[in-house]
């Protein structure tokens, strides 16, 4: 889910110009005063009426928020996770569609919960329809900020920051930080129990990969798994640390002991990698193929920067490599 919306899609946001004005104090601080007047129930809410009060610093400015907020927009997809490792549910949100039919187990936390989907070209009229008390952007539209002001008071985050920071800046902005300082802890004290039983795979290396189709598949920067290869112990592959696309020889030559093959969402292949690549000589050869240590992980979040990737991730690294051969 990283980088800009097009690589969700292969399209840009469509902007349409919305008419609802939002407080603003003349500083350029947005003011969440105007919510004052609806009749706002917020159930688990950490926060009284009178101690929400705060202002959020954030990539294009500080906004002002009054009430805890309870009605969310985020016309981003990838803070829709963070929200659900909250147990908060945004009102309306980008790219649902696409989470029920290529990201299960998002889809499984969004379950029971009704939220407008704002396609992954944003319906600005949509958003407006929905009423938000707040809306959480990235910084792929922070040049449509003004726009989004003008229907709620509006927090601007990195598409791709670093996902404890970003968890830890959603949950101030509505109201979480004792559920997120929660997570992170059960989230250390899991890793720390899965490094334990993964002790004895500390020699064997590690590879995420997805398959491109015709025999390429594609890697990424080491730090996007360093929650699994430092907080797990796993061992990175050499010469792969920089990522990038690798032919079927290339990444026969990296030798990976074990290899996490991750789905394709956006360019299915028919019938699965391991039915696409079963008679092929090279794939054979590698020895993760040989010795049945090649994992095919259906739900593709593990490769993104999100916090359930994170969570989801140990479960999926644990169960896969836990068990002696």
């Amino acid at each position: 889910m990283r980088g800009k919306r097009t690589k969700w899609s292969g399209l840009t946001a469509v902007i349409i110009a919305a008419g609802l004005a939002a407080g603003c104090d003349g500083s350029g601080v947005r003011d969440t005063g105007a919510m004052a007047d609806r009749e706002v129930s917020a159930p688990n809410s950490e926060a009284s009426a009178d101690s929400f009060a705060r202002t959020i610093h954030h990539l294009n400015g500080d906004t002002k928020i009054a009430q805890r907020p309870v009605n969310i927009a985020v016309p981003y997809v990838g803070f829709v996770d963070y929200l659900a490792v909250l147990d908060t549910y945004p009102v309306a949100a980008q790219g649902m569609t696409a989470v029920s039919r290529n990201f299960p187990n998002l889809n499984k936390r969004l379950a029971g919960h009704s939220i407008m989907d704002l396609g992954m070209e944003v319906d600005m009229e949509k958003l407006l329809a929905s009423q938000p008390d707040i809306i959480i952007a990235a910084d792929d539209m922070s040049d449509k900020y003004e726009q989004l002001s003008r229907i709620a008071p509006t927090v601007v985050l990195p598409q791709a920051g670093e996902w404890r920071e970003t968890l830890k800046q959603i949950a101030r902005v509505i109201g979480r930080e004792a559920k997120a300082d929660d997570v992170l802890a059960e989230f250390d004290r899991k890793s720390e129990q899965y490094r334990a039983k993964l002790a004895f795979r500390s020699d064997q290396s590690v590879l995420f990969v997805m398959y491109n189709g015709k025999e390429q598949f594609v890697s990424w920067p080491e730090e996007r798994f360093e929650p699994f290869y430092r907080g797990l112990g796993l061992k990175p592959v050499p010469g792969a640390a920089k990522g990038g696309t690798l032919s079927l020889e290339s990444l026969s030559s990296l030798r990976p002991d074990h290899l996490f093959v991750i789905n394709n969402w956006s360019n299915p292949i028919q019938g699965g990698v391991k039915e696409a690549l079963k008679d092929n000589k090279v794939w054979n050869s590698i020895e993760a193929v040989k010795n049945d240590r090649v994992y095919y992980l259906s739900d593709p979040s593990i490769a993104g920067p999100m916090a359930l990737a994170k969570i989801d991730g140990i479960e999926e690294i644990v169960n896969a490599m836990g068990k002696p051969d």
